[in-house]
């Protein structure tokens, strides 16, 4: 069964496709039917140290695809994509983690933008723990065999 799944689907595509919806969480609406860039342009009139917060998603987006593209470009750089999607996760959990508590009476009201968001940073995450968790071998498709010990 799972190696059915595996034909048809690439689990390097997790990576590309999370960081994708987090880029363009940016876009779509989150609080208030207002997308995170035009909260950016609001609170840049008013406050600018808080006005980049709004930018994260967009920020930990990019920071996750270069992280991705490392691995699809050349599998020996794992370990780098790892640490450069930690990067990328991190900012975006300084974002949530800021975001959150300020943001707390428009929670019922939440758009789509967030739930892009979050299903960016699950895909993320699962890419990453695929990279941690395949052999580099099995991926390649050399399995070696035991070396018999007499």
């Amino acid at each position: 069964m799972i190696s059915n799944v595996k034909k048809y689907l690439d689990f390097r595509l997790l990576g590309l496709s999370g960081s994708i919806f987090m880029i363009l969480s940016q876009f779509l609406p989150w609080f208030s039917d207002l997308t995170l860039l035009n909260i950016y342009i609001i609170t840049t009139s008013l406050a600018i140290e808080d006005s980049f917060l709004y930018l994260f998603p967009l920020i930990s987006g990019l920071i996750c695809f270069i992280g991705t593209f490392i691995i699809v470009y050349k599998q020996e750089y794992r370990i780098n994509s790892v640490i450069v999607n930690f990067v990328g996760l991190g900012f975006f959990l300084i974002f949530l983690l800021e975001l959150i508590p300020r943001e707390l009476i428009y929670l019922p009201t939440i758009g789509v933008g967030f739930y892009f968001s979050i299903l960016g940073l699950l895909l993320v995450f699962f890419d990453i723990l695929h990279i941690l968790l395949t052999n580099k071998n099995q991926e390649e498709g050399n399995i070696p065999l035991k070396e018999k010990r007499t």
